[in-house]
């Protein structure tokens, strides 16, 4: 099973079997409320159980009248004064449900619970590099260990390759000559924003800080070329992910539920956000 990306009503548009949902990624100049009209459409021709978007919150008060509602907030998303949301409507009942809320509960009270630390030393550790496309077939391979499944054929290099020629940046920890942990940044949607995803460390490396170490990079690039927000959509039962953007000084904003399918089933997500400027929690670089 794999989904498609498509423009539907000027906006990209992500949608399949995999995830069962369609995912306005990046609505663009569209009218929000016209393209998740046309996504409500495709919905019901393939029979999804969800779908999900983001969108500036001036449309929101529309699209609630049409039955969407709020999953997660980001402030700023979409402009210096403009904030954004993920709304959702679940054309499933069963898919409005994770049985395991009570366990997401606990991950982000112990996630939150977490002071924000200053970077880690990095002594004794391999360093972060800014992966090119030499890079993709060691990253896919790494991506492909970690993940049964994954909403984007990440285990491709092919598609590492074509991700970077517009304008992903992936990031890579080598040890002993190989790809052990990775990372990406893209393009978040909306003009200053960006999105800190497909984090991945190989199973014999893991408990060593990788995924600190490449969001700490990651949060200097940003700093660097003057974005506005960074998020991520951090699997919600994750404490390792989790933990690892608050430490960052990374805001929860909401939950996804039963939103994206990895390793072979659904996950509920959760949004985490953070502005350079720290209006909104600590800044990008921290001293």
């Amino acid at each position: 099973m794999t989904d498609v990306l498509e423009r539907v009503g000027g906006a990209l548009v992500q949608h399949g079997p995999a995830s069962d949902r369609v995912y306005v990624m990046k609505l663009r100049d569209a009218d929000p409320v016209d393209v998740l009209r046309r996504a409500e459409t495709l919905a019901a021709q393939e029979g999804y159980g969800k779908i999900i978007a983001k969108c500036p919150t001036p449309a929101v008060s529309a699209l609630t009248a049409a039955g969407f509602e709020v999953e997660a907030e980001i402030p700023r998303l979409f402009g210096p004064t403009v904030g954004g949301a993920f709304v959702g409507k679940f054309l499933e009942p069963a898919r409005r449900e994770d049985p395991r809320i009570e366990r997401i509960g606990e991950v982000l009270r112990v996630a939150e619970a977490r002071p924000v630390d200053p970077p880690a030393p990095g002594v004794g550790l391999p360093a972060v590099i800014d992966a090119t496309p030499s890079d993709a077939t060691q990253i896919a391979a790494c991506y492909a260990e970690v993940f049964e499944s994954y909403p984007f054929p990440i285990h491709d290099p092919a598609h590492i390759r074509a991700a970077m020629e517009e304008g992903t940046r992936f990031f890579a920890v080598h040890d002993a000559g190989r790809v052990v942990a990775a990372s990406s940044m893209e393009d978040g949607g909306a003009p200053g924003a960006v999105e800190m995803t497909d984090f991945a460390t190989l199973p014999e490396h893991r408990g060593r800080g990788l995924a600190r170490r490449l969001l700490e990079r990651m949060d200097r690039c940003a700093a660097e070329t003057g974005v506005r927000v960074a998020f991520t959509i951090a699997r919600a039962l994750s404490f390792g992910m989790n933990i690892t953007f608050s430490r960052r000084g990374y805001r929860y904003g909401g939950t996804l539920v039963n939103n994206t399918q990895i390793a072979g089933s659904l996950e509920s997500m959760n949004v985490w956000y953070r502005h350079p400027d720290g209006s909104h929690g600590t800044s990008f670089v921290q001293p």
